[in-house]
């Protein structure tokens, strides 16, 4: 068993759905084995434990003692991971003082979200809908991004069939049937009523969730039409299967409908919640599906449905490229390698180490000033930064050894940064590592609105893709001895 571990605090049950729980799966199995998953819950139901420990991933039960808050059970989730964990959230009840309660003991936070309102002590953001920009998360200063279908949590039946939609298959005309989990309003009945009547003859493959408290009623309505067949908790496996045998799905805009896009077909979509929006604007926008109720108005004969559903496919192929599963484990890897970095506050001790580094010729020959430091002036400079309440030097080690340095210097509500990174440790990606620890200590240290400012020669290209990979905004380049140094700013709000 792998000592890495990522624990993932979600929640689900037949009134909120276990949509959450689906999507923590799905990329709990992207991750394994490279990482061993722990699943956290509330008062998790029969079928959820079953799901979890089905998929070979462990489970925890939330402990609710007296008093008992989201502040103190963030304290409580404290106890139970280690530094180098990765904390996955994925629920609305996480809020912005329950992250805040996690980041400030923990770097390696990641926020799942749908609503795009930002969770801004994220360290990594992962929002698999389409049409997502950096810009919707500038209150997450310093986080990974990782957005759009690029990244679609994908269970591994379906991460296997995307990208190959293009595959030969009938045309079967059989309809397929899904409003989610666990469907308390029962729209899943209702909508199928209105297919047997626009669809009169087809067949129509309807599924529910393990969740779905309606059953007995569903049954009793589809008893007196021989075309409906009922299908109840299938596994991911068994649910690609009988999407591939159906020529039209319908489904809310949620993570079912990427599934659906990943096996390829007419898609119609039928909102059921306003955490779908966008979702649905981004299918619809693509023209990866349509609306559920637009169908109704266009002509329904066979060769029309075939081109429509032909039409989709080709699009659904080209988001939906089955590599979804290498990406988001690259960027666990890269967060937990930033994880096993510790930071901490520069001492007099480090003062010849700061010498060193900053005479490093690399480092002189993209300064400002490029000339070498003399020992007197780098010992009395030092010394005042120390004694500088709004200097931060921190000092950046992997396994007790110094890697790098970073230092942010205020003058008013603007931070000028400054780093390097030992000479023995460049070419390594290091650089982004570095200033992302650093902005996230200093967010916990300096809780106020700033902005943080960053020169560069012009002729730096690595550091300039640091900046640009940290989402800092390009400002008005500047001149300085005759030399043109590119300007990045990140504005910040950590008083939130």
């Amino acid at each position: 068993m792998t000592e890495r571990r990522v624990i993932f605090r979600v929640d689900g049950n037949s009134q909120v759905g276990l949509g959450h729980v689906i999507r923590c799966l799905a990329l709990a199995d992207m991750l394994a084995p490279h990482f061993q998953c722990e699943f956290i819950v509330l008062a998790p139901g029969e079928e959820l434990q079953r799901q979890v420990l089905q998929a070979g991933h462990t489970l925890m039960a939330v402990e609710e003692p007296d008093g008992y808050d989201d502040l103190s059970e963030a304290h409580w989730l404290w106890h139970q991971a280690d530094r180098l964990d990765l904390v996955v959230l994925d629920g609305y009840q996480f809020d912005t003082t329950y992250q805040q309660a996690v980041s400030c003991w923990h770097f390696g936070l990641v926020c799942l979200d749908d609503l795009i309102t930002a969770p801004v002590w994220a360290d990594l953001v992962l929002n698999q809908a389409g049409g997502v920009t950096s810009d919707a998360y500038a209150a997450a200063p310093g986080a990974t991004l990782c957005l759009g279908p690029a990244y679609a949590l994908l269970r591994p039946a379906f991460q296997a069939r995307a990208g190959r939609q293009t595959e030969a298959r009938p045309w079967t005309g059989r309809l397929f049937l899904n409003m989610g989990g666990a469907d308390p309003g029962n729209e899943t009945q209702t909508i199928l009523g209105q297919l047997l009547a626009e669809f009169p003859g087809h067949e129509i493959a309807v599924v529910t969730g393990a969740a779905y408290p309606h059953q007995v009623a569903l049954a009793a309505f589809a008893t007196a039409f021989p075309m409906v067949q009922l299908h109840h908790n299938l596994s991911a496996e068994q649910l690609s299967q009988l999407l591939l045998s159906c020529s039209i799905m319908v489904c809310p805009p949620s993570g079912m409908a990427y599934e659906c896009c990943a096996v390829g077909g007419l898609l119609l979509l039928h909102q059921t919640a306003n955490n779908q929006q966008a979702m649905y604007d981004f299918l619809l926008d693509q023209d990866l599906a349509m609306p559920l109720f637009d169908i109704y108005a266009h002509d329904r004969d066979v060769a029309h449905l075939q081109t429509l559903a032909a039409e989709l496919r080709e699009r659904q192929q080209q988001l939906f490229d089955g590599q979804a599963a290498p990406r988001l484990l690259a960027a666990f890897e890269d967060l937990h390698q930033t994880a096993r970095l510790t930071i901490r506050h520069a001492t007099p001790a480090d003062c010849t180490q700061y010498f060193e580094w900053a005479n490093d010729p690399n480092v002189r020959q993209n300064a400002i000033q490029t000339t070498p430091i003399a020992w007197p002036t780098h010992e009395a400079w030092f010394g005042r930064r120390l004694a500088d309440a709004d200097s931060y030097l921190y000092v950046i080690e992997s396994e007790g050894q110094s890697v790098g340095q970073v230092r942010i210097e205020f003058d008013g509500v603007v931070g000028t940064i400054d780093y390097s990174v030992a000479t023995e440790w460049r070419g390594s990606g290091l650089g982004r590592r570095l200033l992302q620890r650093a902005i996230h200590q200093l967010r916990h240290e300096r809780p106020a609105l700033w902005t943080l400012r960053g020169q560069v020669k012009a002729t730096n290209h690595a550091s300039r893709r640091v900046f640009e990979r940290l989402h800092f905004s390009p400002q008005t380049p500047v001149l300085h001895g005759g030399q043109r140094y590119e300007v990045f700013e990140l504005a910040v709000n950590s008083g939130l």
